[in-house]
């Protein structure tokens, strides 16, 4: 399904997913591959919280644990690392409206939503 059928607000999260994953924290480099560094990247803007002092996710913000868990877990068993890397370069500089995201990506992206609660409102 294209993404253009989804409402706006669940491709800005992936975007926000893609974006918070592929992002220098604190100076640091960037992760180039996928691992446990890009995983907490991920969650952290996939749900738009961090982890409390167990690390577990709570009151997420965004999209719920269950989803961006099944996200990430899809991305990594479904689409190199380079090409999430080169959609989030694309999508930097698009308008949220304009974004297309790349077939791979929407795939685990619409297999996430039908096997998991919906992101959050």
């Amino acid at each position: 399904m294209p993404a253009s059928r989804h409402p706006l607000r669940l491709v800005v999260l992936l975007v926000a997913c893609i974006l918070a994953a592929t992002t220098a924290c604190s100076g640091q480099t960037q992760p180039r591959e996928y691992g446990e560094k890009y995983e907490a990247n991920f969650m952290i803007g996939c749900t738009g919280v961090e982890p409390n002092a167990e690390g577990v996710f709570t009151d997420p913000s965004l999209g719920t644990v269950p989803y961006c868990e099944c996200v990430y877990d899809g991305l990594v068993e479904k689409v190199p690392f380079d090409q999430v890397e080169e959609f989030e370069k694309q999508q930097a500089t698009e308008e949220a409206g304009q974004i297309v995201v790349p077939a791979p990506i929407q795939a685990v992206y619409d297999g996430c939503v039908q096997t998991n609660p919906a992101p959050a409102e």
